[in-house]
């Protein structure tokens, strides 16, 4: 069993492992295993690890190698049955479990280990998990890693040290009707900064909400022990204003403590279009950008002090819509 324990402000401490699975043969029921990490200049992995058992049933493996405006992708498929779980999530092109995730998805393969400390994050207020408002639950239960082994792309091998990444865990009956979402623990000038942000609308009694927007901030100041501010409370979803689409998220919380806005952007050549299938097989298309750019304004309310922050084309940004595609879709 998971067993967590929350704090006061909102953030999740877990003791399971990376790699539990949900999945205990629900119907309908998708799950889903990413991650991403930047290394070197304007290069970077995404890789992914699926479940669904809706009206298709499958497993799949994907990748996406961003290099400069080059884009690689690849995916493998297998029969849901092919998925296994012992003590690593495993099917017959990768497997992934705390400390290691590989692949092989012939034109990319990847072989890493990874070392991660501190919270992880959870966006979904425990009000809307007692009062089941979503279908669909996620957590980030590796914030901020540094990875570290071998990726080869199209014959070409890449040896990767100290990379700063993440791992992410989403599961449920159904995904959301759109979001938006944002990592990035890789800023100009800082080392123990870390943001992650999720904006998403949903089905709420039968209308489309608007953005609900869950916000983590970890950043030193003016404390040797950095300071967190976690945006996830039903007050926190309601109260933040977010725009996104094809490119672009804008948002903007504040708390008793801080004030944060921020701009995140990725240029149309740093995005990859995928396609997302759903348990009742509608089709979601996901605009993935592992080279974005990303500033982050903080002021300190008792203090007024300011801060910005800035990350080139070391942010994860993706945008997910059931309403058609913009771009080039490369799976």
């Amino acid at each position: 069993m998971v067993q967590r324990c929350k704090s006061s402000n909102g953030i999740l401490k877990s003791s399971s492992q990376l790699s539990e699975a949900r999945f205990t043969g629900q119907y309908p029921f998708y799950e889903v295993w990413y991650g991403k990490l930047n290394f070197d200049k304007e290069k970077a992995l995404w890789f992914r690890y699926t479940l669904l058992n809706g009206v298709k049933q499958e497993c799949a493996v994907w990748a996406i190698f961003f290099n400069g405006s080059k884009i690689t992708a690849s995916k493998k498929k297998f029969p849901l049955s092919h998925i296994k779980f012992e003590n690593n999530i495993t099917l017959p092109a990768g497997a992934l479990n705390i400390h290691h995730v590989n692949g092989n998805v012939g034109n990319i393969q990847w072989d890493l280990a990874f070392q991660h400390e501190g919270e992880t994050f959870d966006p979904v207020p425990t009000l809307f998990k007692k009062l089941h408002l979503t279908k669909s639950l996620v957590t980030t239960p590796v914030l901020n890693a540094q990875f570290k082994g071998k990726i080869e792309v199209e014959g070409a091998p890449y040896v990767v040290q100290d990379a700063p990444g993440m791992i992410g865990h989403i599961w449920g009956q159904k995904q959301a009707l759109e979001w938006t979402w944002c990592h990035c623990n890789q800023f100009v000038g800082e080392h123990d900064v870390v943001f992650e942000g999720l904006s998403a609308k949903i089905p709420i009694l039968k209308w489309k909400s608007p953005p609900l927007t869950s916000l983590y901030l970890k950043y030193e100041g003016d404390s040797p022990n950095g300071k967190t501010h976690v945006f996830n409370s039903v007050r926190n979803l309601i109260s933040a204003q977010s725009t996104y689409g094809y490119g672009e998220w804008s948002f903007f919380a504040k708390n008793k403590e801080i004030s944060l806005k921020g701009l995140a952007q990725s240029l149309p050549q740093h995005i990859a279009v995928i396609t997302y299938r759903d348990t009742d097989d509608t089709l979601l298309y996901c605009h993935n950008s592992k080279l974005a750019n990303l500033e982050l304004h903080v002021e300190e309310l008792r203090t007024g002090k300011k801060y910005t922050f800035k990350s080139e084309k070391k942010a994860a940004l993706e945008w997910v819509t059931r309403e058609g595609f913009q771009g080039k879709k490369y799976l």
